[in-house]
């Protein structure tokens, strides 16, 4: 345990096989970043939370008794959350009926271990170049169908599905290229560049997920249309920097069926991006737009693109809010899972995720500035990074740190991650990583208007 503000009194360690709904969970066996967990201390609601926690964890930390259960219902007692035998015998919890009644009776990831993992083919600096080129002819290419959307026109799918199996190709021989471009972003070309980076992160999950590649495929085109709908929707009302009034919220809301619309027309249209177009905004509790679905109702395709399409909007600068950090969106989809997001998905983007994604900015202990450039997936907070200032913050020459180093007792605990900085701060901007030099030389074509 390393929380050194908790009531260590009130705690009894509970092997994580014994765990149960409405135990709340104060510590861990291990580092709290070394989970998917991002709210460090939280009561167990689902399960899912249950299996996430028996994946990474031999035993918790929970807490006995009190101000969380109010003396009302003791989780240690037998049965608890139960609820009572069914006529063949077989007992589930409340919340688990429940979820079955919304459509969820098996998790969408349970066969998840029983497919094989992408190997990594090639190391991040080696899989560049491919990555550059996929992602340079994948902005030209999507600046193209959202004017062809602008004018109403039908999409060329088939140019769609060339450049995203091209990214595909990248991501699936090593992800952490293209996730690093997805990083860069300019609030003036918001729409094109959200709708690439949607792409590259619903396949990096789609990866994480061991889907097959044409699942793949299709995951990448859902992203990369989800949101040609937005081009049938005013300017001014598009790009308002104001709050909307409800009834521009209404036209807003209709990008979802005009993306649908532009889709339906277009030849050769796949049934996975006209399902993902109209479906991002749906929610598992039903209370979504535009048809109020339920989680029963919602295919893995668009249950994956609602949460991606979410991240990417909140960790970019948008005309009307600023971004914030990859961990603060993440929290965020941690809070509403289950209810705004699939539960499984939610957990395992968080896993994929972590606090620093390839393409952060972060400070370390030290004083030095380093550019995250990848992880291991269940030690995702201690990434490999390239240093790119020194503890004075002066330009510092092509070094690599592996903060896997710090764990094995090679490099001092200075060197730990102490924060995260905003692009441009000490004067680092990502476009302009010496890694990537290539970038800073490529010019971002300008959005539909």
């Amino acid at each position: 345990m390393s929380n050194p503000f908790l009531d260590k009194s009130n705690l009894v360690r509970v092997a994580a096989s014994g765990l149960k709904l409405g135990m709340f969970v104060a510590e861990l066996d291990r580092p709290w970043l070394e989970t998917p967990f991002l709210m460090q201390g939280f009561v167990i609601r689902h399960p899912s939370e249950i299996r996430k926690l028996q994946e990474y964890c031999d035993h918790v930390f929970v807490e006995k008794e009190g101000r969380r259960w109010g003396d009302k219902k003791d989780p240690f007692r037998a049965g608890f959350g139960l609820s009572k035998r069914s006529a063949d015998g077989s007992g589930e919890s409340g919340m688990e009926r429940r979820a079955r009644a919304a459509g969820d009776k098996s998790s969408p990831l349970e066969t998840l271990y029983t497919r094989p993992e992408h190997p990594v083919e090639r190391s991040v600096d080696e899989e560049h170049p491919a990555a550059f080129k996929a992602f340079q002819v994948a902005h030209r290419t999507v600046e193209g169908l959202l004017e062809q959307a602008r004018l109403g026109n039908a999409i060329d799918t088939e140019v769609a599905k060339e450049v995203v199996t091209d990214c595909v190709d990248s991501i699936l021989r090593n992800p952490h290229a293209l996730l690093w471009m997805a990083k860069i972003k300019h609030m003036d070309y918001y729409t094109m560049e959200h709708c690439l980076n949607v792409c590259i992160l619903a396949v990096a999950f789609g990866r994480h997920l061991r889907l097959p590649k044409d699942d793949l495929v299709k995951l990448g085109i859902g992203g990369m249309l989800h949101d040609v709908g937005k081009m049938r929707v005013p300017p001014e009302i598009l790009n308002k920097p104001d709050k909307l009034t409800d009834d521009e919220f209404a036209v807003i809301k209709t990008h979802t069926e005009e993306g649908r619309k532009l889709l339906m027309k277009s030849q050769g249209s796949l049934s996975v991006a006209v399902d993902v177009a109209i479906n991002h905004h749906e929610r598992m509790d039903g209370k979504g737009y535009p048809r109020a679905l339920f989680a029963r109702e919602l295919s893995s395709y668009s249950r994956i693109i609602s949460i991606v399409d979410a991240f990417d909007a909140m960790t970019s600068d948008r005309c009307y809010d600023g971004a914030r950090s990859t961990l603060d969106a993440l929290k965020e989809i941690y809070r509403k899972r289950g209810t705004q997001f699939d539960e499984d998905y939610s957990l395992e983007f968080i896993q994929l995720m972590g606090p620093y994604p390839p393409g952060t900015i972060v400070e370390l202990g030290n004083g030095c500035v380093a550019i995250v450039l990848s992880s291991q997936e269940k030690k995702r907070h201690l990434p490999m990074v390239k240093l790119v200032l020194n503890e004075d913050k002066q330009p510092i020459g092509e070094e690599f740190i592996d903060l896997l180093d710090v764990q094995r007792g090679t490099l001092p605990r200075e060197w730990l991650i102490h924060r995260v900085l905003k692009d441009g701060q000490y004067g680092v901007f990502l476009e302009n990583c010496p890694v990537r030099t290539a970038i800073s030389a490529f010019n971002t074509p300008s959005e539909a208007e």
